[in-house]
């Protein structure tokens, strides 16, 4: 498996199911559920006084045989009356709401630690793993999935014990009126727990089918929304619709098959549990015929028997909502288990008051297999030293300076900084030494002070202040009706492009990084622009080891060493005057670059 790839954590031990792995975000909320399903006990046991009641009143109260008079008859029934309005004033209700807010709470507490495990989870992995996953996919798990695998709690952890306990109850009450009737109750079980297995096997493998192309359709429309320009400017939002219509109705079809399933489970179970008390009220009446039972007894019986077979409908609708969970949270699970490339060693130290000097010592580094973009590549950049690469696009310099902050890890040789390798580092105490300007500015869509902030979230206004005059910024933003707390677009939409550029400049300076990579950070630029972000990052350089890109290479001639690169390998390296002397690669891309200068 080459170093890029991202497989499963790589110990052979056997995980643990993901439910269990489940319960050890719930085990903190676990008083939580305990409330909520005590509420829920309270809210479905608190009903079934009420049948027993009701024999009292048919069998003792009004039968034929009662001696009570009718004034006494009217006492009896106020008094219970009373009864069970307070019953359920002051157990039920209360009841009813502890069940209520409690499973919520819990639910959502579950849902708030397993979400920002996995968000932390995501921020570790690698270039490599974001390189090979949609972005709308990965807000996809992150936001639907994991509010799927909230009902486990909401429905399935709370009510299992609710209605396992209600269940039991009632049948302890149920034998002890009649056993003959509860077996005749309980003979819809076997058919019940057949169908629940067969259904809820091809419910979960549904819901996998409808998650999975849920996210397929995130990404997508996250990133045709994110290029809305280049849609409407090629005029295929014809084609975009057609295509979106296709992939919803692939979902549509999935979500269509889900509601069948669960319609079928519903409809089998429901009709199991309304063919039960027709056997039941069979075998009773002969039981009342033959003076085994009453007909308050009877009428008591069935009456418990809605209360019965009320949590067993619930069964049937939590086996649905369970596969469905189940299927979201092995989606979520699968990304957690993904381990990340980039990894600290348990001795690593922090990166800290370098000089900047870095060496690599054939190195060699490929994306995928059998494709090697860097090759066996030597290159000293002494402290403080202005690095130009230049070459063809595809020739690796993107990929050369992808390296030095760890973004992936080279598969031969070594990268070392100030004498040892990088991978004697801690990666993030690493990367606070390293500022990228990069080709394609990435802005928030925060003020224009959070972007600036997010080099240094400790920086001062002054800090703030300093570096946008540096990356020469400030009058721009001064001129702003919120100066720096103006809020931007997303991406930095309500910038030009030079004064984007500009916020990135300014958000390097004040991370105050000691290496500095500059990748193409004046191409597509007008000459104003170019010139004050020049100007910007001649500053920016001052006591910096810098590493420039550039395919104008009249931004690179002032370099201490310009190297020249060609698939994946230097083919010349030297100052501008001794590459100009050699008359080699550099020397032709030079002239003709000039030339077409001139042509202009």
């Amino acid at each position: 498996m080459s170093e890029g790839a991202e497989c499963p954590n790589s110990d052979n031990t056997k995980k643990p199911s993901s439910f269990i792995r489940f319960l050890h975000y719930v085990k903190p909320y676990t008083w939580l559920i305990v409330i909520g399903a005590a509420g829920g006990i309270i809210k479905f046991t608190v009903p079934l006084i009420f049948p027993r009641i009701m024999q009292h009143f048919i069998d003792d109260v009004f039968s034929s045989a009662s001696v009570l008079t009718s004034a006494e008859k009217m006492h009896e029934l106020n008094y219970w009356t009373l009864i069970i309005i307070g019953i359920y004033t002051f157990i039920w209700i209360p009841g009813t709401y502890v069940r209520h807010f409690f499973t919520s709470k819990a639910g959502n507490q579950v849902t708030f630690a397993l979400r920002c495990d996995l968000y932390k989870h995501m921020q570790r992995m690698s270039a490599s793993y974001y390189s090979k996953h949609h972005s709308g996919g990965i807000v996809s798990v992150l936001m639907n999935d994991i509010a799927l695998v909230s009902n486990l709690v909401g429905n399935a952890l709370t009510n299992i014990w609710m209605d396992g306990i209600l269940v039991i109850a009632l049948l302890f009450i149920m034998l002890r009126m009649d056993w003959v009737l509860t077996l005749a109750s309980l003979s819809i079980f076997p058919f019940y727990l057949f169908i629940s297995k067969k259904i809820g096997r091809r419910v979960k493998r549904n819901s996998h089918m409808v998650q999975d192309e849920t996210e397929e359709m995130s990404a997508h429309v996250q990133e045709k929304v994110g290029g809305y320009s280049v849609v409407q400017a090629f005029t295929q939002e014809a084609y975009e619709r057609k295509r979106f219509r296709k992939e919803a109705t692939k979902l549509l079809n999935f979500q269509l098959q889900s509601g069948m399933l669960a319609s079928l489970n519903t409809t089998i179970t429901g009709y199991l549990t309304a063919l039960a008390p027709i056997v039941v009220i069979w075998v009773g009446c002969q039981r009342v015929n033959s003076g085994v039972l009453s007909i308050g007894e009877l009428i008591t019986f069935y009456a418990y028997l809605g209360n019965f077979y009320l949590p067993i409908n619930r069964f049937a609708e939590l086996n649905v909502v369970f596969s469905t969970s189940m299927a979201a949270l092995e989606r979520v699970l699968h990304v957690m288990d993904q381990t990340p490339d980039i990894l600290d060693s348990p001795d690593a130290i922090e990166c800290a008051n370098i000089n900047g000097e870095i060496v690599l010592k054939n190195i060699c580094f490929s994306y995928e297999e059998n494709e090697q973009i860097i090759k066996n590549m030597n290159l000293t950049i002494h402290a403080g030293e202005r690095i130009a690469l230049v070459g063809a696009s595809g020739s690796g310099k993107s990929t050369l300076v992808s390296l030095i902050p760890r973004f992936y890890d080279v598969h031969c040789g070594s990268v070392c900084l100030d004498g040892k390798d990088l991978k004697e580092y801690k990666t993030n105490s690493l990367r606070q030494q390293v500022g990228i300007v990069p080709q394609e500015t990435i802005l928030f869509s925060g003020s224009i002070r959070e972007n600036i902030l997010y080099g240094n979230p400790k920086a001062t206004d002054a800090d703030i202040i300093a570096a946008a005059k540096a990356a020469n910024a400030y009058d721009f933003i001064q001129a702003m009706p919120e100066g720096f707390n103006t809020v931007l677009g997303e991406r930095g939409a309500k910038l030009s492009g030079g004064q984007k550029q500009r916020i990135a400049i300014a958000r390097v300076f004040i991370k105050n990084p000691k290496i500095l990579i500059l990748d193409e950070a004046t191409s597509a630029l007008d000459s104003q622009s170019e010139k004050l972000i020049q100007e910007a990052l001649d500053r920016l350089m001052i006591g910096r080891t810098t590493i420039l890109i550039a395919h104008r290479l009249s931004t690179v001639v002032n370099a201490d060493e310009i190297v020249v690169m060609n698939k994946g390998k230097i083919i010349e390296k030297g100052s501008h005057i001794q590459l100009l002397a050699q008359n080699g690669a550099y020397a032709r891309l030079y002239h003709t670059q000039f030339d077409e200068a001139i042509g202009e």
